[in-house]
């Protein structure tokens, strides 16, 4: 291979890590505004369908890395004022008590 052709090689490879990066925090963003029931349900839909096809292996993990990330990585939804009855002001002031 001459360097034109490795630095052809090297950009689509940069290209390929962006583009992961991206649809991973698509991924863990889906994750996080999931709720568990839904993600117990999503994952046994997933592991009927993977007996059907002969994935288990494969689906198996993927479940098991998917509860991971949704207890570890994903970050906790906020909840909106709207939907907790109290004004913006009200938790601001709760959020100024908690942290000085």
């Amino acid at each position: 291979m001459d360097r034109e052709k490795h630095a052809e090689a090297l950009d689509g490879l940069n290209g390929v890590k962006h583009k992961i990066a991206i649809y991973w925090r698509l991924y863990v963003d889906w994750l996080a505004g999931l709720g568990w029931g839904r993600l117990a349900l999503i994952s046994l839909l997933a592991l009927i369908l993977s007996g059907v096809l002969a994935l288990s292996g494969a689906v198996v993990f993927l479940i098991l890395m998917s509860f991971l990330v949704k207890a570890c990585v994903a970050p906790k939804p906020s909840r909106p004022a709207a939907l907790t009855g109290r004004t913006e002001e009200e938790m601001k002031q709760d959020r100024g008590a908690y942290h000085g």
